[in-house]
């Protein structure tokens, strides 16, 4: 239980740095170094490594340590696509088990909208974004399908943390969040999952327009070196390990 007490809010601490790429994308670091970052020992440190590694957040190196997951183009390709093959269904299931306090919820989150070149309201809206998704997996009362969602969400998080822009889509993901939650407070299970596919579709229509004109033009955080299964570089991180 001590042992608990201190790794449960070290993992929270850490996870979180690496979701808002505090700690660089791809960034080596032993045991010792994240200790001293954190303040904490060794065991702990490997507890919460473990954990963070299962969540595909950090990399475990035998017999040198642990790395910062890094990100690709491929990887944010993979996990939309995973989005299309869980998001409707938990969609659908929702509109059959959601509270109606869960519903209510949903309709406060779904019409968040963030103002464009504001920095602070972008990222309140990636953390809206995220709760409104993971709240909706949630209300299907199946955990492990909520643990899917939400890891997918956490780690999709990270491309918009480090700089990929949503641009200026917010007024269409706002509404394609209010039509998603309609049909999921009108107990429509087949039209929840349309409107969660659709939601999916186009956002992956958005993202490989941002890909490609971020990495095409340098912008961001890509480069002219950033290819369809290559890592994109940070240069945006604040808390960088030695």
């Amino acid at each position: 239980m001590a042992i608990e007490s201190v790794v449960e809010p070290l993992y929270r601490k850490v996870r979180q740095d690496i979701v808002e790429c505090e700690l660089t994308p791809g960034r080596a670091f032993s045991e010792a170094e994240l200790g001293r970052l954190y303040n904490a020992s060794r065991t702990p440190v490997r507890e919460a490594c473990r954990r963070l590694e299962h969540e595909g957040l950090i990399r475990i190196m035998p017999f040198r340590g642990y790395m910062i997951a890094p990100l690709s183009v491929a990887e944010f390709h993979d996990l939309e696509e995973m989005q299309l093959i869980f998001e409707p269904e938990a969609a659908a299931f929702a509109a059959e088990r959601a509270t109606p306090e869960e519903l209510e919820e949903m309709r406060t989150l779904a019409t968040y909208e963030y103002r464009v070149g504001d920095r602070t309201s972008y990222r309140e809206f990636i953390q809206t974004n995220y709760q409104l998704h993971a709240l909706i997996a949630q209300s299907t009362r199946n955990k492990r399908l909520f643990d899917v969602v939400g890891n997918i969400h956490i780690r999709l998080m990270r491309f918009f943390y480090l700089g990929l822009p949503f641009d200026s889509y917010g007024p269409a993901l706002v509404a394609e969040h209010i039509r998603l939650v309609e049909a999921i407070s009108s107990r429509n299970a087949t039209e929840a999952r349309c409107c969660a596919t659709e939601h999916i579709r186009m956002a992956m229509e958005r993202s490989a327009s941002l890909l490609m004109s971020a990495i095409r033009f340098g912008e961001a955080v890509f480069d002219a070196n950033s290819t369809l299964d290559g890592t994109i570089p940070n240069t945006r991180s604040r808390t960088r390990l030695p």
